[in-house]
């Protein structure tokens, strides 16, 4: 009777330690418990794109041609669509007019040239679709704020005029989910102008616009 307990008891401790083991591969499985690993169905998205970017208001060119848009390129991680220098010349010529200043081509391209390369980040969810053809992003914008120079600044010591910096933050919204196509590597999605603050109080006579991007992965 002994013998049959002890080899009972043995059995026991051997079964309750391969429970452990299998418990631990578990959790390296899991990642330890933390996020689990990307959708490999979802994961077709991540990478470099290269593509355009039109304004949909935009007027046709003559002949009825529509504008070709402009060059613009991001890239897609398993969080997010980022844009390491957004294109926001349609966006500053469009204050300035509501503003009442010059916009100019001269005058664009310098403020343009002051504000640098504009980084922007857009947090996504993505759902494959059941026949694994598509993928569809909900896409989460943020808004988008930098710094624009306009006249009136302070006069500096060799009489030339510094100009002055207005904080601009510009709201933007996503009415429809972004859609890649797996076979074609075709990334659309349209993000809405809603409106735009200067200096914190809302631009008055702003008109909401919708840029939309056609983008293909390298």
């Amino acid at each position: 009777m002994k013998r049959i307990f002890l080899k009972s008891w043995i059995a026991a401790v051997l079964f309750a330690g391969a429970c452990c083991v299998m418990t631990a591969c578990n959790d390296d499985d899991n990642n330890g418990g933390q996020n689990p690993p990307v959708d490999p169905d979802t994961a077709v998205v991540i990478g470099d794109y290269a593509g355009t970017m039109n304004s949909v208001d935009a007027a046709p060119l003559e002949g009825g041609e529509e504008p070709a848009g402009t060059a613009v390129e991001a890239s897609v991680t398993d969080a997010a669509v980022s844009f390491a220098d957004l294109p926001v010349r349609d966006l500053i010529v469009r204050i300035l007019g509501d503003l009442g200043l010059p916009s100019d081509d001269e005058t664009v391209d310098g403020i343009i040239a002051g504000l640098g390369k504009i980084a922007y980040e857009i947090p996504y969810t993505a759902t494959a679709a059941e026949d694994k053809s598509t993928v569809n992003m909900t896409l989460s914008p943020a808004e988008l704020a930098f710094t624009l120079a306009v006249e009136g600044g302070e006069t500096t010591a060799d009489g030339s005029e510094e100009p002055a910096g207005m904080e601009i933050v510009v709201t933007v919204e996503s009415a429809a989910d972004a859609v890649f196509t797996v076979e074609s590597k075709n990334l659309v999605f349209d993000l809405s102008v809603a409106g735009v603050k200067c200096a914190g109080a809302e631009l008055e006579g702003f008109e909401p616009f919708t840029l939309h991007f056609d983008l293909t992965q390298k």
